[in-house]
């Protein structure tokens, strides 16, 4: 036995007394030289992804850990993932107890639209157990989980959340992750919504800018749209029964994407459609229920459905938030729960809203939050969206039904003054992303 296959040996035999869920790290240097050491090598990666084991690899130029699974070459080089021709320094194995198969990153493409997550570089990853809590986050290849599907709680009954985030490249080339301490924060209160442990805000909050920082080749260029992150949490047991799972997972992912919905939108506004009591938090039975919604709105020429509550007061329209804009250049802004009064109300707080009202009360801009009736949409100049993903975004039409059998009053947008207003508003917006905005710059984070 050569000196690769003894040292990997030694390694594996360490890693196998690793205990289910562990976040013990065991390394040794390996520096594989020929092609049959290559052939271990590409053995011991795929033994370990069997067995739920991720292997990590740190070159010379990425001390912190870059991943590979297509081996080494005769020179004992990385090969495959964009790290050609480095000599691995040091192998990490963790354990993460479950069984898990890591993905080649692909190229993104930021010419299509809508989010499509792709396999990227590095995803990160925190085990939860009902009698430990929270582990410590690990970073490690992007790829997928296998799962009991009948046993999970996030895919029977639901239990899971998520965050959006997003990243931009200013006109330096410099990365700016916007807002990641509101999401965090957001994020934590959606799970603790789910009667999951919470775990540290510091956790979350550095795992999504870690995460950035090891997928820094997949934020598009400026100008080129945003790098979409996505902290999601879930029951991975507990599927048969509703109680607290034994097992739970948070990860974090990402996705770039370019434009993600044209310059404007038509909207389906909907008196008959209420967001669930529950809206408030970013969980997923909220969403479950808009999908046949959605597809009878696509399919009636629209693009998105505004909610109305019992009283007939606009809510948000299926992944946005909501504003309009009076003809005496006022803001208006449905209110979300305990901003104005006690009122339940179920809106979720958009950080993109919150940015918006911000930024414009900074520009001078009269500000009204308030609720806006159904029978007020005719005599608005405009409405517009607001969210993670679309920034911004102009609605040209609006349809306003009793259901969806309803002929409904077609209401059109089409002030040049007001499109102009929201145009302002979507470039504020942007430059406030990329740390460009006067007075806002600690809304960001410069990923190194």
């Amino acid at each position: 036995m050569n000196s690769f296959s003894a040292a990997l040996d030694d390694f594996l035999q360490a890693a196998m007394a690793v205990k289910v869920g562990s976040s013990q790290q065991f390394s040794k240097e390996i520096l594989p030289t020929d092609e049959s050491e290559n052939r271990n090598w590409k053995q011991a990666v795929r033994y370990l992804e069997s067995q739920g084991r991720v292997v990590s690899v740190a070159t010379e130029h990425c001390k912190t850990g870059v991943f590979c699974a297509d081996g080494v070459d005769a020179h004992g080089n990385l090969i495959g993932w964009g790290i050609e021709n480095q000599t691995p320094l040091l192998v990490l194995v963790q354990n993460i107890g479950l069984p898990f198969h890591s993905l080649c990153p692909v190229a993104p493409n930021t010419t299509e639209q809508g989010l499509k997550l792709k396999p990227h570089h590095t995803m990160a990853v925190l085990v939860g157990t009902k009698k430990n809590g929270w582990g410590n986050v690990m970073y490690i290849p992007s790829g997928a989980f296998s799962l009991m599907i009948a046993d999970t709680s996030g895919i029977q009954y639901g239990q899971s959340a998520f965050e959006g985030a997003c990243a931009m490249r200013n006109k330096n080339d410099d990365i700016f992750a916007f807002r990641i301490d509101q999401n965090a924060q957001r994020f934590i209160t959606s799970i603790a919504s789910l009667d999951l442990p919470t775990p540290e805000f510091s956790a979350i909050h550095d795992a999504i800018l870690k995460t950035i920082a090891y997928n820094k080749a997949y934020v598009p260029a400026y100008g080129h749209g945003k790098l979409y992150i996505r902290p999601s949490v879930c029951g991975l047991s507990g599927g048969l029964g509703i109680i607290v799972p034994d097992v739970f997972l948070i990860t974090i992912e990402v996705a770039a994407f370019g434009d993600y919905l044209p310059p404007s939108i038509r909207v389906e506004a909907r008196i008959d459609i209420a967001r669930p009591s529950t809206g408030s938090n970013k969980i997923a039975p909220n969403y479950g229920g808009s999908y046949r919604i959605k597809h009878g709105v696509k399919a009636r020429g629209f693009d998105d459905y505004l909610s109305f509550d019992a009283s007939g007061n606009a809510e948000e329209v299926a992944t946005c938030a909501a504003g309009f804009l009076d003809h005496n250049g006022v803001y208006i802004f449905p209110p979300v729960r305990d901003e104005i009064d006690q009122k339940p109300r179920n809106i979720l707080p958009s950080i993109t809203r919150k940015s918006t009202i911000e930024l414009l009360q900074s520009m001078g801009k009269s500000i009204e939050i308030r609720d806006v009736h159904h029978s007020e949409l005719s005599s608005m100049q405009c409405m517009f969206t607001m969210g993670n993903a679309v920034g911004v975004l102009y609605v040209s039409e609006i349809c306003l039904k009793t259901d969806e059998n309803d002929e409904g009053e077609k209401i059109i947008y089409a002030s040049d003054t007001a499109k102009k207003e929201i145009i302002a508003l979507k470039d504020a917006i942007y430059s406030a992303r990329v740390g460009e905005f006067a007075g806002k710059e600690d809304w960001v984070q410069k990923i190194q």
